[in-house]
């Protein structure tokens, strides 16, 4: 089982202050350190940790998606648009599943995905 997956940001409240706007993410844990905060999300699930890094740069990990299951897609598309963020076309490759990608402010890619059952 996948425990968290980690990002390591120097813009910490920026990052924090998207995904929970965006995905409605809460705070599960938050925890000081010498070098700054870390943070996790989520609830039950696989937490989403950020970590507080000043010297972090974008991430350009090739290869590499987190991807979060969202209820509705095609509100998710507007939010983005709405901010101005750049997103791949929707995908569909079943009748069931959609999803779609865009580069968080870190550079990090996000899969949204959505299915209907």
């Amino acid at each position: 089982m996948i425990v968290h997956v980690t990002v390591r940001t120097a813009k910490l409240k920026e990052t924090l202050d998207f995904y929970q706007w965006f995905l409605g993410l809460p705070i599960s844990r938050k925890l000081n350190t010498p070098t700054g905060e870390i943070i996790f999300l989520g609830e039950s699930e696989t937490k989403f940790e950020l970590i507080e890094d000043t010297s972090a740069e974008k991430i350009n990990a090739k290869g590499l998606t987190i991807g979060f299951a969202v209820d509705d897609l095609d509100e998710k598309i507007a939010m983005l648009d709405g901010k101005e963020i750049p997103h791949s076309k929707i995908l569909s490759p079943i009748p069931n599943v959609r999803f779609a990608f865009f580069n968080d402010l870190n550079g990090c890619e996000i899969q949204l995905y959505e299915e209907h059952k």
